[in-house]
This record gives structure tokens, C-alpha cells and sequence, in this order.
């Protein structure tokens, strides 16, 4: 049997062409390095990011050049670097999670002109990021609350009605609104009664998730409304203003109609979409009696410890204990060694 590769009539590529190529890829490894990036907000943030390091390090956004020069320095050089530039973050007063995001885009633009071989200096392990604790604040608002940012939302009209699925949304499958702004009118499966929902970090895998029949009943009389049901590439929330009527309701949209809808209600405190989420979830958990297995269904997060932050925060286990030691310490009768 003759070698297979024998029978393969394949050009060979020149010196000139390689050296074109190489080029290319020299010239565009940033746009090469987002183009990997299956989410358009993590696109976006690392843009933003490297932009931020190379003003710092070269004076100039990333260009090819300044490309060039970054990753032909040695590793002692890199290093040397991203700690100079680290304590630039912190001395701008940056939150641990802006500083370690930014010190990882640059890793990861390392890290991905490795494996062009364009470099070959290993980041890992020489600088670390900050330590930080997830979740501190997980507060959204209470119960009562929740339901009267629903029911007093005027149904009869169409922004009633598309401000209703997205509260459901919020308030009882706890979506994100990254999630939400990604739904079509195909996602929803009205036989079923289900949603298909493209997750956090799941790229373009979806994952299904079943409505209440309330929220089924609101998607159904908002889609008739807007007549736009037919179309299922059409997005699912669409806007109603007078500039972008049609088009897919934005995240800045999502946040804007919160925060009006819960002006309206008269609530203090800032409330946000991701306030809201916090809300379904610290619910969920009063709910299920701290069943944090099942809420993790609700949620979608990834680990477990996430979701035990909300049970501690819920509960305030800190100011439980703190009152027992206050009541100890001040009852003299109880003044003797324990």
C-alpha cells in the first residue's frame, strides 16, 4: 500500500510566504488573541485591558510595533514589568479583581504568542495576582419588595408587558443579563415550556431551563402583543423607544429599566439587575431552608463555596455569634470561666 502522504499533491510553501505569514500573525496577534475569545464581553474587557497596559508600558495603544517590542523582552524584562505595572494598579486604587483581570489579559497575550512561537517566556508562576474573596456583598432586596416590583408594573401596555418577563426573568430564574439579552424568540419552546439559555462561560453551548406556568402566561401575551413572536431569530426582549424600536433590548436597557422600575417603587438603595439575581437567590435559599444543592440548579454556579457565601450572608451567622459573645460578656452572672 502506498504511504498515503505520497498521493497528496500539496503545494510547499515558500521562505517568502512564511515569512509573509509570520508577518501577518507579528502584525495582528492581539486581533488574533480576541478573535479566540468566544464571549463579546470578554472581548471587550481584554481589549480595554491591554489597551490600559501598553499606555502604561510603551505610551502607546497595542500596536504591531509595540507588540513586537513587548514579547521580545526576556522573561527577567516581562516580569520586571508587569510588577512595575501591578503597583501602578494598586496605587490607582483598582479593586483586587480589576488588577488580577488585567495582570490575566496579559498572560493570556503571552501566553497565546507562545503558542504561535513568537516567544518563549512563561509568566506563570513569576507574578500572582491579589487574593480575592467573591462575593462579599450579596445583599439584593427583600421578599416583599421583590413582589411589589412585579406586581405594580402596568400589564396593559406593551412595555408592561415585556417589563414583566423581565422582572420573571430576574426574580425567578435569576439570569443574568448578559443571558437575557442573548435570548430569540427560538430559544423558548412554548410546548415544553423551557428556555435555552446561553450560560456564563459555556461559550455556545446552551443549556435549558424550565419557566414557571405564571412566566410562560406573560411571554405568551407580550409576544402577541409585540406581534415580532414569529421570527426565531427575532430577539426575545426587544426595545420600545422611539430610537431602537425592534432591536434587541441592550444590557445598559436591562439596567436602565430596573432601576426606573424600582425608582417607581420608591426603593432607596441603588438596585441593579445583578441586585435582582442576588434577590432570587438569598430567596431560593429561605425558601429550600438552605438547600444549597438545589438553589445551585437555580444559579448555575460553578462551585458550591459560591453559593455558601449567600447561605453565610443570608443567615448572618458572623452577627449571630457576635450577639452570643455581647450577651456573655455583659451578663455579670455569667462573669465565671467557661
Amino acid at each position: 500500500m502506498n504511504d498515503r502522504s505520497d498521493s497528496l499533491d500539496l503545494p510547499e510553501k515558500s521562505d517568502t510566504d512564511l515569512l509573509k505569514t509570520r508577518q501577518f500573525i507579528q502584525d495582528d496577534i492581539v486581533g488574533l488573541l480576541l478573535a479566540d475569545r468566544r464571549s463579546e464581553n470578554t472581548r471587550r474587557a481584554y481589549a480595554a485591558d491591554l489597551n490600559d497596559f501598553f499606555r502604561f508600558a510603551f505610551r502607546v495603544l497595542p500596536t504591531p510595533e509595540g507588540v513586537r517590542r513587548f514579547l521580545s523582552l526576556t522573561a527577567a524584562e516581562m516580569t520586571a514589568l508587569l510588577f512595575r505595572y501591578k503597583a501602578h494598579l494598586m496605587e490607582r486604587g483598582l479593586a483586587e479583581a480589576t488588577v488580577n483581570r488585567r495582570l490575566a489579559a496579559i498572560k493570556s497575550l503571552v501566553r497565546f504568542a507562545r503558542r504561535l512561537g513568537l516567544t518563549d517566556v512563561v509568566l506563570e508562576g513569576r507574578i500572582v495576582g491579589e487574593r480575592v474573596r467573591p462575593y462579599r456583598d450579596t445583599t439584593g432586596v427583600d421578599g416583599v419588595t421583590a413582589r411589589e416590583l412585579v406586581s405594580s408594573i402596568d400589564t396593559t401596555t406593551l412595555v408592561g408587558k415585556r417589563d414583566t418577563v423581565l422582572m420573571l426573568l430576574l426574580l425567578e430564574n435569576a439570569l443574568r443579563r448578559a443571558e437575557i439579552v442573548a435570548l430569540r424568540v427560538g430559544d423558548y419552546d412554548a410546548v415544553s415550556g423551557t428556555l435555552s439559555i446561553t450560560g456564563k462561560g459555556r461559550g455556545t453551548q446552551k443549556e435549558c431551563i424550565r419557566l414557571s406556568a405564571r412566566l410562560q402566561e406573560a411571554l405568551r401575551t407580550y409576544l402577541e402583543a409585540s406581534g415580532h413572536g414569529g421570527s426565531d431569530s427575532a430577539p426575545l426582549l426587544i426595545s420600545l423607544s422611539n430610537c431602537r424600536r425592534g432591536q434587541a433590548l441592550t444590557a445598559d436597557g436591562v439596567y436602565k429599566i430596573v432601576r426606573t422600575r424600582a425608582k417607581a417603587c420608591g426603593i432607596g438603595k441603588p438596585v441593579s439587575p445583578h441586585r435582582l439575581r442576588h434577590t432570587a437567590i438569598t430567596l431560593a435559599l429561605d425558601l429550600s431552608k438552605g438547600d444549597i444543592r438545589r438553589v445551585q440548579r437555580l444559579s448555575r454556579h460553578a462551585r458550591l463555596e459560591t453559593l455558601q457565601v449567600y447561605d453565610d450572608n443570608r443567615q448572618d451567622l458572623q452577627g449571630e455569634i457576635s450577639d452570643m459573645l455581647s450577651r456573655y460578656l455583659s451578663d455579670e452572672a455569667s462573669s465565671k470561666s467557661v
